[in-house]
């Protein structure tokens, strides 16, 4: 820990930086599994992708914004809320395939339906069913990965912004 604090007082924007340069890489690899492995994603995949990018963006704030000023804080804050988000996100898609729920996207028709209704649930369904897992490593899918990383990278960024915190008010008390 306290190797990282110092490194974070030599360089105030190192957390921005690290933040930004991890999804850069998520979303790259991300892409590369869409577009060149060719595995496609359902609907929960995709969303999984929206805090990485909204992450990103807070990250590019930290990075230009003045070292410990408001700006830097709130944009570290927000890159720790998107990555909550970012984790729920993925455990509710875990849940969905395990079948802990069921989720509009899993493919789940209600046998009650009339035909008509049935028809356009057809119609309207994405062609990936959500509880369908495709990339599985020593037993878990990419959606616990997913999880945990994301969990991890809040921390990461609540810790963050406690050291730029704790900097600030130490070099205004001297």
């Amino acid at each position: 820990m306290n190797l990282l604090i110092q490194h974070i007082s030599q360089n105030p924007k190192l957390p921005g930086l690290a933040i930004f340069l991890i999804c850069i890489i998520a979303l790259s690899i991300a892409f590369f599994v869409e577009y060149v492995v060719g595995i496609e994603p359902c609907i929960l995949c995709l969303y999984q992708r929206i805090p990485y990018v909204a992450a990103g963006i807070f990250a590019l704030f930290a990075i230009i914004a003045p070292a410990g000023g408001f700006t830097q804080q709130a944009a570290l804050a927000g890159c720790a809320v998107a990555f909550m988000a970012g984790s729920g996100t993925a455990f509710y898609h875990f849940g969905v395939e395990e079948q802990w729920w069921a989720a509009s996207c899993s493919g789940a028709q209600d046998l009650n339906m009339s035909l008509q209704d049935l028809k356009a649930s057809i119609m309207s369904e994405p062609l990936k069913p959500c509880d369908q897992k495709d990339w599985v490593m020593l037993g878990l899918s990419i959606t616990v990965y997913n999880t945990i990383g994301s969990l991890f990278l809040a921390i990461g960024s609540f810790t963050s912004l406690h050291i730029i915190r704790k900097l600030k008010e130490h070099s205004l008390n001297q």
